[in-house]
């Protein structure tokens, strides 16, 4: 019997620790937070330029050969291309509403930032807002 409540207990610790990890939220915060493809698409298409970067610099240490430059710089500059093309036509859809929002989001998260620090009146050094201290000099900050 003691080994029954055991299971019993420990699957129901096991259940209250994994449910919340699998559960997918449908809230707007959620659907904000989560990467769009738009975002893939720009992250992609600044690993590319700087690969494009780098091919530059490897043809001019002298590294490739002008006709290796020339096939690989062509090949990453139509991937680019391809790039650049779905990101426009993303951009020029009507569904920019959640990139609006995201932006909104990001916005006010800054504000946030910005209200939780404290100068110091000697040091005029950065603190949060919860430091009751300046963490540079030690004076006391005003509450």
């Amino acid at each position: 019997m003691i080994y029954v409540f055991c299971a019993l207990l420990g699957g129901g610790v096991l259940a209250a620790i994994c449910v919340p990890l699998f559960r997918r939220e449908s809230t707007v915060e959620s659907a904000i937070i989560e990467e769009t493809e738009w975002d893939l698409l720009l992250h992609k298409k600044e690993v590319l330029l700087g690969n494009i970067q780098d091919l530059d610099f490897e043809y001019k240490c002298g590294k490739l050969s002008e006709t290796d430059y020339a096939q690989v710089r062509k090949e990453m500059t139509g991937e680019v291309a391809q790039v650049l093309e779905r990101i426009h036509g993303i951009e020029s859809s009507l569904d920019l509403d959640a990139l609006i929002r995201r932006e909104i989001a990001a916005r006010k998260d800054t504000g946030k930032t910005a209200s939780s620090v404290q100068v110091c009146p000697s040091c005029g050094s950065n603190n949060p807002t919860k430091n009751r201290f300046c963490a540079e000099c030690g004076s006391k900050l005003k509450p």
